[in-house]
């Protein structure tokens, strides 16, 4: 099985880059990992549908910013938990589940299998390639739940939400 994990965001929007600093990190830990690609990207949508084509799972990480977790909270979630976004007016802004029906429907091979990380973030509008010390300290954490779950099978991965 081939697998994707793509670290989502902007880089130089505080923590908004905390996926692609998790990808950085985990290029840095699994350089030579049979049959993983890490990758970044910095939208989502049918964009981030295209960084996940020709795999057989995709492992996605990316800020979350729902107020109900403290910041530097870790949740994992699989692909049927997740929850359809409101901005349709652009094919680029389709939420993950949708863009991924309207690419299968269209014939593209994407993931059987998807799965999203996210880290509960304090601010994703100042100026900064640094993360707050809160989701900072909350990166190594992911990273080694991210890796431990990129080299066992989907059906083993215990769905959870940690601190």
């Amino acid at each position: 099985m081939n697998t994707v994990i793509i670290g989502v965001g902007n880089p130089v929007l505080t923590d908004d880059g905390v996926g692609i600093h998790v990808a950085e990190m985990i290029r840095a830990v699994l350089p030579a990992a049979e049959g993983i690609t890490v990758r970044a990207a910095f939208s989502g949508g049918m964009r981030l549908v295209d960084a996940m084509i020709g795999f057989d799972r995709a492992i996605i990480v990316d800020a979350l910013c729902t107020g109900t977790n403290p910041p530097g909270t870790v949740v994992h979630l699989a692909a049927d938990n997740l929850q359809q976004g409101r901005n349709s007016a652009s094919v680029d802004d389709l939420d993950l589940p949708t863009a991924l029906e309207f690419a299968s429907s269209a014939g593209v091979k994407v993931p059987a299998q998807v799965e999203a990380w996210g880290v509960e973030i304090a601010d994703a509008t100042s100026f900064s390639e640094y993360l707050s010390p809160a989701v900072r300290a909350a990166v190594p954490h992911i990273v080694a739940e991210i890796c431990r779950s990129a080299q066992q099978p989907m059906e083993h991965v215990q769905r959870s939400v940690t601190g």
